[in-house]
């Protein structure tokens, strides 16, 4: 049984990883923290499902471990939020001092501001969207689920789920971009 857990989580890395990687780096972890976080997603999988793991199809394994990476990624933003606030402008201290002005330099506020606005925007646009094409852009677009998956789930052809994902592009560049055009 030893075995079968090893192979597995090798296995699994060499499937997943890369695509993990992706993930972590596109929700705006620093490349630098990025592989302790795959790292970390692999190590609490096996932790918490090595058993029912090796039980699991393929698109059921990935999902978990995507829902694990994106947990950690929330992890990190936390403990970064922490740090910070844990760290007084009004200290004496040369390393809070530096801490501080570090953090502000390697990470414009502003820019934060707005990509967490457009995921409020995005994340409210999919609420608003019929359940037909929220289930596919949530299952694709979110969780990053192959086309194939995402008919096998809601049991629609591939042909039917893709003119949804058109669909939902197409909604979301006529929405986003009329907010992008200058008035």
């Amino acid at each position: 049984m030893q075995q079968e857990q090893k192979d597995l989580l090798q296995t699994l890395y060499e499937e997943y990883q890369a695509g993990l990687r992706l993930i972590a780096f596109s929700k705006g972890i620093p490349e630098c923290e990025v592989d302790d976080i795959v790292q970390d997603t692999f190590y609490s999988f096996m932790d918490s499902y090595k058993e029912k793991a090796l039980e699991w199809n393929p698109a059921q394994r990935k999902a978990v471990l995507v829902r694990i990476l994106l947990n950690r990624c929330m992890d990190y933003y936390r403990s970064q939020e922490q740090q910070m606030n844990a760290l007084s402008i009004d200290s004496e201290d040369p390393k809070v001092e530096y801490e501080i002005m570090r953090h502000h330099l390697l990470s414009d506020i502003s820019d934060k501001l707005v990509a967490d606005e457009r995921m409020l925007m995005i994340r409210k646009t999919i609420e608003d969207m019929r359940p037909s094409l929220r289930e596919v852009a949530v299952l694709y677009m979110v969780e990053g689920r192959s086309l194939t998956e995402v008919a096998e789930i809601l049991k629609i052809s591939k042909a039917a789920c893709r003119m949804r994902i058109f669909r939902i592009r197409a909604y979301m560049r006529e929405l986003f971009g009329e907010m992008n055009q200058p008035s």
